[in-house]
């Protein structure tokens, strides 16, 4: 009879997969098949599979894909469930959000979403993955990709792959640049910076492609952007670094801060902030302005009075 574990739907369940895999393989379980549940059909079709290891295989672990497809675990079927010493291991994958597990909720294994990190300590948390990674990924470069990617996943994999580029040397702001970005990003990126130094050439050059996408991204991006300027604006300048320190700016994004704050203003950035949120929360009702509201709001902070 096999043992269970259940993998919830996230972004981060492939890499969740993958991992599980790689450790029941070294631990003597390896991979001996991957299926789709509605092969099955039912829990008890499922189980008669599994009874019969397969040939020459004394220990396998099975992939089970849209698990949620054969419905509620049954009670007739609970005592056959057993622990981590089974000879049979089931990998569950939940494609939506885990509720038919109930029954058997403190006989298995649940692997969760991973943890969300906060943004303001993604920049940290990545120069951490990128240490354990062998390569050293510098600050400016950590806040750069924290600021320009929003999905954690998205953002591991962005540190695999400077693994394998880096050779032991150190990731700056121009390898994430131009390994990380397609040509939509490297337009958000001259978008950001275009924006700081009040270019508005290439902003509206940008904004070209950005249109194109989902405005919530691009908005985010910019909020972020400009968040330490927004908090630089409501300090006397003697107290700027101080500022900067107490929120973890790195040189990289407080320099385009404070040139976005020299460029417009106290005034104006408080109040792009303002109908910056204000947007944010219309953009998730059913009164969303879109990128018209988007760009208006722009184009009132870059026109000089």
């Amino acid at each position: 009879m096999p043992h269970i574990i259940a993998i919830e739907h996230s972004d981060a369940q492939r890499r969740q997969l993958s991992e599980k895999l790689k450790e029941l393989s070294k631990d003597g379980w390896p991979l001996n098949g991957r299926y789709e549940a509605q092969a099955f059909g039912t829990w008890e079709k499922l189980f008669e599979t599994v009874i019969t290891p397969g040939l020459f295989v004394q220990r396998e672990a099975i992939v089970i894909e849209s698990a949620e497809a054969l419905g509620d675990f049954p009670e007739a079927l609970v005592s056959l469930v057993e622990d981590e010493k089974a000879d049979c291991v089931l990998i569950l994958i939940f494609g939506v959000e885990l509720k038919t597990l109930k029954a058997i909720k403190n006989s298995i294994e649940l692997i969760k979403p991973e943890a969300q990190i906060p943004p303001w300590e993604r920049p940290k948390w990545l120069m951490t993955l990128a240490k354990e990674s062998k390569f050293t990924l510098e600050s400016d470069a950590a806040q750069l990709l924290a600021d320009s990617v929003e999905s954690q996943e998205e953002l591991r994999s962005e540190i695999e792959k400077f693994a394998l580029y880096s050779g032991g040397r150190n990731i700056k702001v121009e390898d994430v640049e131009n390994l990380s970005f397609d040509e939509g990003g490297r337009s958000l990126l001259i978008f950001l910076d275009g924006l700081c130094a009040g270019n508005a050439s290439d902003v509206s050059r940008a904004l070209k492609y950005l249109r194109n996408e989902p405005l919530l991204p691009t908005l985010t991006a910019l909020t972020n952007r400009l968040r330490p300027a927004l908090m630089l604006s409501c300090f006397n300048n003697r107290y700027s670094d101080d500022v900067l320190k107490m929120l973890g700016t790195k040189s990289y994004a407080a320099k385009k801060a404070q040139a976005a704050l020299k460029n417009f203003g106290a005034d104006k950035i408080k109040i792009f902030m303002a109908n910056a949120a204000r947007l944010s929360y219309l953009e998730k009702t059913n009164m969303a302005e879109g990128w018209q509201g988007f760009e208006l709001i722009i184009w009132e902070l870059m026109t000089k009075t």
